[in-house]
């Protein structure tokens, strides 16, 4: 039986997807703890990834100043914020040493980390109450979901859970429709490419994979980026490329606008990044394309999705491409289109989508 804690503090100071991941451990807090106030701390323009979630009370968000003086500030703000609640539970999943002098500061009694695999500025020994050893080769759901397992606890639901509202979804739809494209034609939501190209397969890849979804299975594809416009002209180039043209909303969606698209796809194809971690939390299947990452510990999680990747003995390195050219990874340059197709047609059996389906339109 595990122990009662009434106000609880969950610490992630990390990116998008890596806040994505812990989504299990606040629903397995909740479940266990279903009266208790449950708290996120994460880093400033990720919090959106848990708003709007029913396990949790309050979210704090961790900033910098951009000077010393106000970066003081608002760290003292938030640590006296913090100490009002009074946790008497706090648990660290980032392994780095701002977020275990946070958990310290938070003022909670019992305070859970994960034992860092190099060692750090900081003996985390002095500022945690327990240590979780870490394994290699864990995904992050699993290494997360540990801390908590140390209490005694059970996870009902091991896999990320994301929310958006009604409101999300309809401007979402407004938006696919002013494309043409009806909200009710199934449609596969493709993200090729994440700030930097050593993750992104090739253009020409991605135009034969917008083709061949239309011919074989009658599927029409929504590209989707960052408002970005080394990535936005990335898609550009994409479409150009393409036969019949697929949806381009690069740029156009906010994040729960995206979330609700990535619902409504039948299928989402993607690199390893926030979105495909997105895809996991609203139960979309997930076809992902990995270059130079682990997928032992990054890949999509849950047994709906799958991973497709070189099996070089180089592979995965975890550099930043090809002798940390950010531009370019050999592993997806290499990756042939037979190999992407088959890999495709594997998920459209799976998924209950036909072959040789009847292109729009009739």
């Amino acid at each position: 039986m595990a122990d009662t804690f009434h106000r609880i503090l969950v610490i992630k100071l990390r990116f998008l997807g890596d806040v994505i991941v812990t989504t299990p451990v606040f629903g397995a807090l909740r479940d266990r703890y279903p009266g208790s106030y449950l708290a996120a701390a994460v880093n400033k323009g990720t919090e959106i990834m848990l708003t709007d979630h029913p396990a949790i009370d309050e979210i704090f968000t961790v900033e910098r100043g951009g000077n010393v003086f106000r970066d003081l500030m608002l760290q003292l703000r938030l640590i006296r914020d913090l100490r009002k609640r009074r946790f008497d539970l706090a648990i660290e999943l980032t392994r780095n040493d701002r977020g275990a002098i946070l958990s310290f500061l938070s003022g909670a009694k019992r305070r859970i980390g994960l034992e860092a695999f190099k060692r750090k500025r900081i003996d985390r020994h002095l500022l945690f109450t327990d240590l979780i050893p870490s394994v290699v080769g864990e995904h992050m759901v699993d290494r997360h979901l540990r801390t908590i397992e140390h209490l005694g606890i059970v996870p009902l639901e091991r896999e990320p859970a994301l929310y958006f509202r009604p409101e999300d979804e309809l401007s979402c739809r407004r938006i696919v429709e002013s494309q043409g494209l009806s909200w009710d034609t199934p449609f596969v939501v493709l993200h090729p490419i994440h700030r930097t190209g050593f993750r992104a397969w090739r253009k020409d890849g991605y135009a034969l994979l917008c083709d061949e979804l239309d011919h074989r299975y009658g599927m029409q594809t929504i590209l989707v980026c960052a408002k970005d416009p080394v990535e936005t002209g990335y898609v550009d180039g994409i479409v150009a490329l393409c036969g019949r043209k697929p949806v381009h909303l690069g740029g156009k969606l906010t994040v729960k606008e995206l979330l609700a698209l990535i619902k409504r796809a039948r299928l989402f194809i993607g690199i390893d990044s926030g979105p495909m971690h997105m895809a996991t939390g609203v139960k979309t299947p997930v076809l992902a394309i990995f270059g130079p990452q682990r997928k032992d510990l990054w890949g999509p999680y849950g047994k709906a999705h799958t991973v497709i990747q070189k099996t070089w003995d180089c592979v995965p390195c975890t550099l930043r491409g090809c002798r940390d050219d950010s531009r370019y990874s050999r592993c997806l340059d290499e990756l042939t289109t037979e190999e992407v197709f088959a890999a495709v047609e594997e998920k459209m059996k799976q998924i209950g989508v036909p072959d040789k389906a009847p292109s729009f339109g009739g």
